[in-house]
């Protein structure tokens, strides 16, 4: 599943736009900017909740084309003292989707003065610092963090069991010739 998703050639998400009525599928935030306000009143809740803390890491999985996380900074532009807070990390590994990411954030490239060597770009919908990674595992530690992982789970590569009499089994996919579309389950 993950070779057929991620493959640096050929993966469903790394060259080719999957969302939206040329796509392959529209998920909540294509249908409607509410959807993304209201996660963003959720992120600023649970901030309030966490004591108002002066940096927060908010964490997007598998961003899509990043209209969940503009919807979410241009609803939440007026309350300052919460965005400023916000560090937006976007895991992402379809370079792809990263640059649509980038264009629907309004992003421009921030000043590298720091030394960083992390590249950091400004969100101009509300002045938010915004890094890419491709992989949880690189966003940076450390800070509160809330993530935000909106149907990441759904094509998430997973191993599934099955109890069969000689124990657990995973079950798999394999090609065959004895069906019309020439595949089986098995375990």
């Amino acid at each position: 599943m993950e070779e057929v998703l991620t493959n640096p050639k050929a993966g469903f998400y790394i060259n080719r736009d999957v969302f939206g009525a040329e796509g392959d599928f529209i998920t909540s935030p294509e249908v409607s900017q509410m959807f993304g306000e209201m996660i963003g009143v959720w992120a600023m809740c649970l901030w309030e909740q966490m004591g108002r803390p002066q940096k927060v890491n908010l964490v997007e999985l598998g961003p899509g084309r990043g209209t969940l996380m503009a919807d979410l900074l241009r609803g939440l532009s007026k309350f300052k003292s919460f965005t400023e807070s916000l560090h937006i990390n976007m895991v992402e590994c379809s370079p792809t989707l990263q640059e649509l990411q980038y264009h629907s954030l309004k992003c421009t490239d921030g000043d590298d003065s720091s030394g960083n060597v992390e590249k950091i770009n400004i969100s101009t919908l509300a002045g938010i610092p915004v890094s890419w990674h491709t992989s949880l595992e690189q966003v940076p530690s450390g800070l509160p963090t809330i993530i935000i992982a909106h149907e990441f789970y759904d094509a998430l590569p997973v191993h599934q069991f099955q109890r069969a009499s000689r124990g657990w089994c995973e079950k798999m996919v394999d090609v065959t010739e004895d069906s019309i579309q020439h595949l089986q389950l098995c375990i």
